[in-house]
């Protein structure tokens, strides 16, 4: 897939370096416009599906994005956990279409007015350097400020600076560069709606159980187990939060799972769909720090079951296969707010039976 990407964005390249030439060449050429319509790196435009190593670098924090044999982008620095393709298309596309609007100063001492300085510790400039797979430098940019426009995208603009060089350009366009490291990632861990759950389990730490379920896809509320006496449900929709603690889960961070102590028996959750796909989340404690990894397993029920969510046993098939060979290995950190669904105790949930 990244692959068939990379030749469209090729195509896209091409198609840029041929409007930039256009808009060069029918541009009236005066001493200050000399350099007008020119593309910031031509041979970029070229090459771009060539690019096999991304390395941005900002106030002294550098990593690196990397390209391999099969097309797949990792971050190295997250134990190669894959990258968001589209996210390497757009920068890839966005710096080969820049294409100078004027110049600017040539004064280094006027560089940091404009975040073009440096990407070393204390310099504000965001460094970009793209390489092809033998290690030769299509492009090594410093990115400053961005102008917005008033009319959309098409008037934005932004000053960059060719490393080497103390010529400052502004240049048509704008980089959409994530200077954060996990930013990058792919982030979906998994989506499995709560209205396709049949019954979801949360063990805690110290052993102690809740279990939320329905007998129907079409029963509204799930049930909460154990109702401790003199107690009731404090609110329907809270019980049916954590039934969907699994559904539009995405990553804050990720790390090898090796090295990190799951106890298995408790501290975990468990998911079960109406058609019998399976998802278990372990925790493990490393400091501060909670992580989870995942398990998956599909068995399709002796009964089929009938729902307007649920889906058909090939597609929960593939579905099971898609997350196992996704979080197999990992372990992730998982946002604070999902986090809170799948720790749930019986006293956030329930209340005095005399409460109004």
């Amino acid at each position: 897939m990244q692959t068939r990407t990379l030749a469209t964005l090729a195509v896209s390249a091409a198609v840029i370096a041929g409007a930039a030439f256009y808009v060069s060449a029918s541009h009236d050429r005066t001493p200050a416009n000399d350099h007008a319509g020119e593309l910031i790196y031509p041979a970029l435009a070229r090459k771009a599906d060539e690019v096999a190593h991304i390395a941005i670098a900002r106030d002294g924090d550098r990593f690196e994005l990397l390209r391999g044999a099969d097309g797949t982008w990792v971050l190295p620095a997250h134990g190669g956990y894959r990258v968001d393709f589209p996210q390497v298309r757009r920068l890839l596309l966005e710096a080969a279409s820049l294409r100078i609007e004027e110049a600017r100063t040539a004064n280094p001492a006027l560089h940091a007015e404009i975040e073009v300085d440096g990407s070393a510790k204390g310099q504000k400039a965001t460094e970009l350097v793209l390489s092809d797979a033998k290690g030769d430098r299509l492009a090594d940019l410093l990115v400053g400020r961005t102008r917005f426009g008033r009319s959309g995208t098409a008037g934005d603009g932004t000053f960059v600076r060719r490393a080497g060089e103390n010529q400052v350009w502004f240049a048509q366009g704008r980089l959409s560069i994530e200077r954060e490291a996990p930013k990058w990632l792919e982030r979906r861990i998994s989506d499995v709606a709560r209205e396709r759950m049949k019954h979801a389990t949360v063990v805690l730490a110290d052993g102690k159980r809740i279990d939320v379920s329905r007998d129907k896809p079409d029963q509204e509320d799930f049930t909460l187990v154990p109702i401790p006496e003199g107690k009731k449900v404090k609110s329907p929709f809270d019980v049916n939060l954590v039934a969907s603690a699994v559904e539009l889960l995405d990553l804050e961070d990720v790390r090898k799972a090796d090295g990190l102590a799951f106890a298995g028996d408790r501290d975990f959750c468990e998911y079960t769909t109406f058609e019998g796909l399976d998802v278990r989340v372990e925790f493990a404690h490393d400091g501060a720090d909670l992580w989870a990894r995942f398990a998956v397993k599909y068995e399709a029920p002796a009964t089929p079951v009938e729902g307007k969510k649920l889906k058909k046993p090939e597609d929960v098939a593939k579905e099971a296969d898609a997350i196992a060979a996704r979080t197999k290995g990992w372990a992730y950190k998982i946002p604070a707010y999902k986090l809170e669904y799948m720790q749930r105790k019986v006293d956030d949930l329930v209340i005095d039976a005399k409460a109004s």
